[in-house]
């Protein structure tokens, strides 16, 4: 597995992954995981009320193998689509 910085927003991570995309949602898991005191009904209503907190990603994920702040080979992706492949391993 590489190492991957993840950065949006006031997210920056560093972790093992099997694919930038992987880091990414492993990432956003942890964004999940920090608001897990947050009671909602459905995963939307967490993150709808976790975005209201400030401890979410922006509208878009940048992840390197180089470090954070680097843009120079960078993937990035727009935050739904990280919420989508999120949310295929983690069904209503």
């Amino acid at each position: 597995m590489a190492k991957y910085y993840v950065e949006s927003g006031p997210v920056q991570l560093v972790l093992a992954a099997e694919s930038p995309l992987a880091a990414a949602v492993k990432a956003f898991q942890w964004t999940c995981d920090r608001q897990a005191e947050i009671l909602a009904e459905s995963p939307l209503d967490h993150v709808q009320q976790a975005d209201e907190l400030g401890v979410q990603f922006d509208d878009v994920v940048f992840v390197n193998e180089r470090g954070f702040g680097r843009f120079e080979a960078v993937w990035h992706a727009e935050t739904v689509d990280i919420l989508e492949a999120w949310m295929a391993n983690h069904p209503l």
